[in-house]
């Protein structure tokens, strides 16, 4: 199965846009990582089409507008629970907005994959038998500057995942 993963959008409806159209009839379902900002955006990534799993970021404030933009096909990770936890075709993954937690989970080893955004930088490494996955930022801001709008699309038969940057 293949996985979009998306994290840190920040409104940048253009770039969402982009992988809207590259992910469209590709991948089975998205994991969202967090920073929607407004309630939109959960809107227009619903409109994709396949089931998105969702994390909160330090950003989405008005979650009652964005679970109701993102309808049907969202399922929410509430706040208090702070990382989201799947079965998924085999594979044990977890997912949350902030890094260090990404890595602790990871350090576990009781997930095949781990999913954390927040950095806006990418990251794709194995920790111990854990991939441990950013897949960057949609937005493509790094540090404040322009920087390189990614995502990434993680594969259930391979337990492997590929950054792909928007040019």
């Amino acid at each position: 199965m293949k996985i979009a993963v998306l994290s840190d959008i920040h409104d940048h409806i253009w770039n969402l846009e982009k992988v809207a159209n590259a992910i469209r009839g590709k991948v089975d379902r998205i994991i969202y990582l967090g920073d929607f900002c407004a309630p939109f955006t959960a809107g227009l990534l619903a409109q994709i089409g396949v089931p998105v799993t969702s994390t909160l970021g330090n950003n989405d404030e008005d979650q009652i507008g964005l679970s109701c933009q993102g309808g049907d096909l969202f399922t929410w990770i509430p706040l208090f629970q702070e990382f989201g936890c799947e079965e998924i075709d085999g594979r044990k993954l977890a997912f949350c907005h902030y890094p260090k937690l990404g890595e602790l989970l990871a350090k576990t080893g009781d997930y095949h994959a781990v999913f954390f955004g927040h950095t806006h930088q990418q990251v794709n490494d194995q920790l111990g038998k854990t991939l441990l996955l950013n897949p960057g930022s949609v937005c493509g801001i790094q540090q404040a500057r322009p920087g390189k709008a990614s995502y990434a699309i993680y594969d259930t038969t391979t337990n492997q995942a590929e950054i792909i940057y928007l040019i």
